[in-house]
């Protein structure tokens, strides 16, 4: 088939290639900005939606399950921190990293009643908890799957408070404001 008759089949002579830089910067700032396009609460709410389950979840490692592990058996304790620590990975750690996608996604994708002084403020916070679980609390866990050490519980109790905790707690009342002026806003 020519080119001259393969364009003049009825598909093929509709087809425009008008992809420029000034369509495509249209079409994204529609995409992230026009309140009608359902995308940026899509994202929105996966953030929420995923934030509040890692909050909830380190809520209660941190208050309930950081401190039974002071009564746990020397002997026992090793077995135990590391059958925990497998458990954790999937029902939690995967949840924190999770968050990061939607989280940066907001940055482009959000409701246009979010500030994106929220979401870096969110990311930041974020982030904080990310570096202390780096830095502090794994280096600890690993010394505890080893052997038994209530000073190390100590320790991981106080700093995981300290430097996990406080900032997601703000983190939290940060997400809930946003969450708050997404609701509030009259539908249109």
């Amino acid at each position: 088939m020519t080119r001259a008759v393969f364009h003049k089949l009825p598909l093929v002579a509709s087809y425009r290639h008008p992809i420029n830089q000034q369509s495509f910067y249209k079409v994204f700032k529609t995409i992230t900005m026009d309140n009608s396009n359902k995308f940026p609460s899509i994202v929105f709410s996966i953030y929420i939606l995923l934030s509040f389950y890692v909050f909830g979840g380190g809520i209660v490692n941190s208050l309930v399950s950081y401190r039974t592990w002071r009564w746990v058996g020397a002997a026992e304790f090793p077995k135990f921190h590391q059958v925990d620590s497998k458990l954790i990975i999937p029902l939690f750690v995967i949840f924190f990293f999770l968050t990061f996608i939607p989280q940066i996604l907001l940055f482009w994708f959000r409701p246009a009643v979010v500030p994106k002084w929220m979401v870096w403020l969110a990311l930041l916070l974020n982030l904080v908890t990310l570096i202390s679980t780096i830095t502090i609390q794994i280096p600890i866990q690993t010394l505890l799957d080893k052997s038994f050490s209530l000073e190390l519980i100590e320790k991981l109790i106080s700093t995981d408070m300290i430097y996990r905790r406080i900032p997601m707690f703000l983190l939290a009342i940060i997400n809930f404001s946003m969450l708050y002026m997404v609701v509030k806003r009259p539908n249109k």
